[in-house]
Formats: C-alpha cells, sequence, structure tokens
C-alpha cells in the first residue's frame, strides 16, 4: 500500500494504517513544529494529539522560525543532566576542601574531591559535545553592535524576503545577517566591518579533522561568530565567500581578510628548501645530460641568497639557546623524564652549533652553484624542473619573481652545499643571462 505524504492524512486512525519509522516520526514532528524528542511511542503520542488538535511544542519553545528552533532543540538534550551534575561535582568539591581546611582525616577529603573533580570534568566534557553554552545563549541571542531580542530575530528568519542558507545555516533577512551553527547570532548588516575564515585543528581517535568559523567583526571591534562546522576547508571557503557576496549587496564597505590557518594543518606552500643527497645527485644527473646548465647571478643576489641561509643557521641558535630556559622552568615544575630532555635539548644546541658552522665553511669554500633549468609543471607544494625527477622546488620569498612563471619558463636553481632552492635575478631577464652564458 503506498502511504501518502502525512498532510494529506486526515486523521490519526488513517495514520496508524501505514508503517512509519523514527526517523519519519522525527522528521513529522520537526516539519510541524511539534517535540520530536522521546521514544517512538511518545512521538506516536505527539502526533495523535496534533490530529486531536493539541499541538505539544518541543520543550524550548523560544522561536517559531523552524530552523531556528531546531537548533536549540537538537542541541543541550542533556542540559538538565549536565547542570545537575555540575552543582553535585561542585558541591562534592566544596566539601572536600572544607573538609581539608578543618585538618580531617584523608578519608573525609579525599574521596569526595576525587568524585568531585572527575566530574567537573566529565561535565565539561558533555557540555562541550552537547552545545550546552551555546544552546543556553540562544536563549538571549548573541548580537553585534546592536542588541535583538529573540522575537525581533524570529520575525526577521521568518519574513518573505528572507533567504536561508541551508548548507551554512545562515539567514539573509531583510535588516541582519544571523547564524545557527555557533548559537543563534545575529548581527546587523551595517554594523559589519569585516569577515574572516579560522580554521582550528583537532584529534579523535587517532582522527584529525578541522573546525571552521567564519567570524565578523563589527565597526566597533565585537568578534561574533556566525558560522561553525567541521567541514572540508574547499566547502568553509565557499559558504565564506557565498555569505560575503551577499552581505557585500547591503553594505558594501565590508572587507574580506585572509583566513587564520591553523599551525597544524598541512602547508602546501612550495617549500623555500628541498635538500639532501639525493636531490644534489639528480642535479648532478640533469647537469650531464644537459637539462641544467650551470650560469652566474649578479653579485647582490649572490649576497642575499648567502644571507638567507646565515639568518637561518643564526634563527636556529638562538632558538638552541632559548629552549634551555624553557625547559630548565618545565623540568623545575613537573620533574619528570629529566634525562630525556636533557638530552634532547644538548642535541639539539651541539647541532644548531654544527649547522651554523657547516654554513660558515660553504661560504668559505664557494660551495654555492646557479643553474639554468625548464620548468615542466607547478603544483600547490612547488615547481617541478626538467631532469630532477619529479622534485617540487619552491622560490625563497625574498628572492622571488614579481611576476610567477609558467610551464616552459627556464627559472634559476641555486645549490648551496646540498640544499637547492629557485631564485630571481633581478638585474638581467632570463635569456640575458643565457646568453652571457653561451658567450
Amino acid at each position: 500500500m503506498a502511504r501518502p505524504e502525512f498532510d494529506d492524512i486526515k486523521t490519526y486512525a488513517e495514520f496508524q494504517k501505514y508503517k512509519w519509522y523514527r526517523g519519519d516520526l522525527v522528521r513529522i514532528c520537526k516539519e510541524h513544529g511539534l517535540l520530536f524528542h522521546g521514544t517512538d511511542e511518545k512521538l506516536n503520542k505527539v502526533i495523535e494529539s496534533y490530529f486531536n488538535g493539541v499541538t505539544i511544542p518541543p520543550e524550548r519553545n523560544w522561536y517559531t522560525n523552524k530552523e531556528l528552533n531546531w537548533f536549540v532543540n537538537e542541541n543541550g538534550i542533556l542540559l538538565k543532566f549536565d547542570l545537575g551534575l555540575l552543582i553535585v561535582s561542585l558541591l562534592l568539591c566544596l566539601i572536600g576542601i572544607i573538609n581539608k581546611v578543618r585538618g580531617l582525616d584523608d578519608i573525609h577529603y579525599v574521596l569526595y574531591l576525587v568524585f568531585g573533580i572527575t566530574g567537573l570534568i566529565v561535565t565539561l566534557l558533555f557540555m562541550h559535545w552537547d552545545m550546552d553554552l551555546e544552546v543556553i545563549r540562544s536563549y538571549r541571542p548573541v548580537c553585534g553592535d546592536r542588541k535583538f531580542t529573540r522575537t525581533q530575530i524570529d520575525e526577521q528568519a521568518n519574513s518573505s524576503d528572507t533567504e536561508y542558507m541551508s548548507q551554512a545555516g545562515v539567514f539573509f533577512a531583510p535588516d541582519m545577517l544571523i547564524g545557527t551553527t555557533a548559537g543563534i547570532v545575529a548581527v546587523a548588516y551595517e554594523d559589519i566591518a569585516s569577515f574572516k575564515m579560522r580554521e582550528t585543528w583537532h584529534t579523535q581517535r587517532h582522527k584529525e579533522y578541522f573546525i571552521y568559523k567564519i567570524i565578523l567583526r563589527t565597526t566597533k571591534g565585537k568578534r561574533v561568530t556566525i558560522y561553525r562546522e567541521k567541514v572540508n576547508e574547499h566547502s568553509a571557503l565557499h559558504y565564506m565567500d557565498e555569505i560575503y557576496e551577499h552581505c557585500l549587496k547591503r553594505n558594501p564597505k565590508i572587507k574580506l581578510d585572509n583566513m587564520r590557518k591553523s599551525p597544524f594543518a598541512p602547508d602546501n606552500k612550495p617549500p623555500q628548501i628541498v635538500s639532501g643527497s639525493d636531490a644534489k645527485a639528480a642535479v648532478y644527473r640533469a647537469v650531464q645530460n644537459g637539462q641544467l646548465t650551470r650560469t652566474t647571478v649578479s653579485e647582490d643576489t649572490k649576497k642575499r641568497f648567502i644571507r638567507f641561509h646565515m639568518r637561518g643557521a643564526f634563527n636556529m641558535l638562538l632558538g638552541a639557546i632559548t629552549v634551555p630556559v624553557i625547559t630548565l622552568a618545565v623540568i623545575l615544575l613537573i620533574r619528570v623524564y629529566v634525562l630525556k630532555i636533557l638530552l634532547f635539548v644538548a642535541v639539539f644546541f651541539l647541532y644548531a652549533i654544527y649547522n651554523l658552522f657547516a654554513t660558515q665553511m660553504t661560504i668559505i669554500k664557494n660551495d654555492i652553484e646557479f643553474y639554468y633549468g625548464e620548468i615542466t609543471g607547478y603544483f600547490e607544494n612547488g615547481y617541478t624542473i626538467d631532469g630532477t625527477y619529479g622534485r617540487r622546488y619552491g622560490f625563497i620569498e625574498d628572492l622571488a619573481p614579481d611576476i610567477m612563471p609558467d610551464v616552459g619558463d627556464r627559472v634559476i636553481l641555486a645549490r648551496f652545499s646540498d640544499e637547492f632552492s629557485l631564485i630571481s635575478d633581478g638585474s638581467r631577464s632570463p635569456d640575458e643571462a643565457k646568453d652571457d652564458h653561451d658567450r
């Protein structure tokens, strides 16, 4: 028997003739503004009441707009339990502290503190996973420079002129931008000064992922998170661009700032240095096969190239001097694994001294060469050069050309001992340098 649409069913008796899965019951209750949590039996009673003309709303019936109401009811399901556990844990900790101050035996305060602190940790984890704080804040929504009531936000979200971006949970209302993924937030368009994306690294059960936030800054400097979700970078940037374009129509003064990436994010920038004996051997083979040709660069370019490597060696030595100070402070605090930590610090310090010495010896020996080669490919993490077996090289930032080369162009590959980088000799064009070399 074909099951009709729910809205075409007139009575609860007719509704019972068909098989409804739990997902169907939840969806029906959500779409009709009904309570959608509980057992199948409870949901069926909610629907029965609906047919009898009695509407049982969700527990937090704060908004009439279903998307806004979904957020505050889909999250914070264990809110009452979490708050109760928090109060009990705090009381246990308080009793333990009082008994400790009174000088009672260990048994009179240790157990209280153990259970109290454990309860606090569990509570904080539950509140984080259940988004309790975001739900609580949604009772009095987070706003920008101007405060809006729940009623005002609800009316704006229900307006016929409002556009809803379901993928990002964002409303483009007539007078304000409304977000639902980080709690209910609302900011007037004219109060928005700029947008920025922030990427945060997380790990769970040996799997890593990133949380992306779209944060807007108001004209008075207040920062408000309008979007927060675990998605991929491409989707997050797409949502960012779409939100920015919509808001720009209403406030042309809004700026878009660069994304702030997590320090743990994979770095797809081309490397400034490619090192190793295998890379050195690959370059020598390319020279022998005529795919790379030795050349010269201006004295200014060579000095800047040397300064880059010297600066790197001094920075490493500076870090090696700073690390022992921090390590000593850590040792005094934790006093564990002392020998392992000291060994690591000593090795790092000795390596930094060796690196500085080796850099100076390379300069003294003039173990520096420059080659011309042809670009065979360009990727996010570097250029490939003809004859070097797919290794990808990047330009030194201080020696990069104003206009990046394309596939087929000739570039300068610079060698400093067994380290290779791409550089640009701004004193002359590649063709002029090639002609000088041929002469």
